[in-house]
Formats: C-alpha cells, structure tokens, sequence
C-alpha cells in the first residue's frame, strides 16, 4: 500500500503555482507576474531576488566570556572552549530578505516588488525597513484586492 505525501500547508493558506518551469509562491503573485509579462514597458523581471539586510557578524562567546578558555570543575584545569572553539568570539549569520519581483523597466528604472495576497506577517514591517536600509531603494507593496491591485 502506497502512502500519500500530505503537504504542509502554508499558514495564509496560500498555494504554490508552477507555470512554465516556474515556481510562484501563491496565486497571487502568479497573477501579478502575467500583468508584468504583458506590460510593453517591462523590459525584465527576475523572480525571487535575494538581499543582504544584515551581514554575518562577530559576538563575544557567553560560555567562556571572551576568553577563549573555561574552567572544568573535574579536573581543576582551564580548557578550549567548545562553543567559540577558544577564539572568545562567535560569528553569526546575517539575516536576508527575499523580494518576489526585481523588475527592470525600458527606461532603466528597476523597482522592487513584494506581492501580497492577503495579512502580512508580524515581522514584515522591520524586514522592509531593513531591507530599505541596506538597498537604499523603496520596497514597492502590491496588494491584491476586489477592485483589482493596489500598489503603494
């Protein structure tokens, strides 16, 4: 008996779309890109650029304080410190924001896009500030509604 694969579902309810070998992350952003497809004045769209919001950065270690060594009640000795391997500091990973459009216009203007179908997560209002930051570009939102699309 062949068991059936159930698919985690997607907290919005959102379904992925494949069309043409690609892969849209809801039906809404499917539809926001065949409007773009048929703009005459869209020259490209790249599909989920990624961007750097926070580089990858050094902490001090919390286990050994810095030192790079701790203190092993068993044996009375000072050893290399596991977490940061004795260097007294640890790197940690930097946080990324993946965009669903980059869109590049015949005059040259590039614009990037997030689409949403539906609520936004509770973190999205920071990750589009810091996305801001480190791009220097507006983050361009398109809501789809009853009426149609509302882009801000």
């Amino acid at each position: 008996m062949q068991r059936m694969k159930r698919r985690r579902r997607n907290k919005y309810n959102a379904r992925k779309v494949e069309f043409q070998g690609m892969e849209f992350d809801s039906k809404a952003e499917w539809e926001f890109y065949m409007l773009l497809k048929n703009d005459k004045l869209v020259k490209d769209i790249e599909l989920h650029p990624e961007y750097t919001i926070i580089e990858p950065y050094k902490v001090e270690c919390g286990r050994c304080d810095g030192r790079g060594r701790t203190f092993n009640k068993r044996t009375g000795n000072f050893n290399k410190c596991t977490l940061c391997r004795g260097y007294g500091t640890r790197e940690k990973a930097g946080a990324k924001y993946t965009a669903d459009f980059k869109v590049t216009y015949v005059d040259g203007l590039e614009e990037i896009i997030d689409v949403k179908g539906g609520p936004v997560s509770k973190d999205f209002p920071l990750r589009r500030k810091l996305f801001e930051i480190a791009a220097g570009k507006e983050l361009i939102i398109a809501k789809k509604t009853k009426n149609g699309w509302e882009v801000k």
